[in-house]
């Protein structure tokens, strides 16, 4: 693995997953997390693993949660656009797809934590040339997302996705990036995310020159 973040005060930390024994362990705990919510996977949690990048949330040592991003076939097709195949995935190379996105039931609830992944999700899009992000969001979840300050734009209508109607939206990293931006300017909340997402990466070897790239994403 790859540490990205770490908190050493709280023990918290964000690892990009390299061995398959670790990205196994992440997608068993995804399905023990899919089997509690009642989601209808059926083995797509263990598909598209040769193009995928895993990162994982640990927490006093023990794996937490974390996700998928699953990146474009040679064609440049994403896995949404199986449910949404008319969805139109932009520029190759350019777009990804978050597959799955979850944490266990006892860490949810601590916005913190969340950022945390997600704005290692965030650093590497930025580090890739990755522009826009694909996700699939159930009515109940959409307006969360939009009260933490994602700029969220629907893709695709109302679609059964995992068991559960599901719409295809798109996140917009340049978009995220001013957002956030704005709510720092009032919020130390918001502060604290941003400072994260500044700071020198931790390990070299995962650094792919996020840093300056997120930088010049922001100004």
């Amino acid at each position: 693995m790859l540490p990205l973040w770490r908190d050493a005060e709280r023990d918290v930390q964000v690892v990009r997953l390299i061995e398959a024994e670790e990205i196994g362990a992440l997608v068993r705990l995804f399905e023990e997390i899919a089997a509690a919510e009642g989601w209808q996977p059926e083995g797509a949690l263990r598909r598209w693993q040769d193009r995928s990048v895993y990162f994982a949330l640990e927490v006093q040592g023990q794996l937490i949660g974390g996700l998928q991003l699953v990146l474009p076939e040679a064609s440049g097709t994403l896995p949404c656009q199986t449910i949404w195949p008319e969805a139109p995935v932009g520029p190759a190379g350019r777009s990804a797809h978050v597959a799955v996105l979850a944490l266990d039931e006892r860490f949810r609830g601590q916005g913190l934590l969340f950022w945390r992944l997600v704005i290692e999700l965030w650093r590497h899009c930025v580090g890739a040339g990755i522009a826009t992000l694909y996700l699939e969001v159930t009515p109940r979840v959409f307006p969360l997302y939009q009260r933490l300050g994602w700029p969220l734009e629907v893709r695709g209508e109302l679609r059964m996705h995992w068991g559960e109607p599901c719409f295809l939206a798109t996140l917009g990293i340049p978009e995220v990036a001013e957002a956030l931006l704005r709510r720092a300017e009032h919020s130390l909340y918001y502060r604290e995310i941003i400072s994260q997402a500044f700071r020198v990466t931790l390990h070299p070897a995962a650094a792919q020159g996020e840093s300056r790239a997120v930088a010049a994403a922001l100004c």
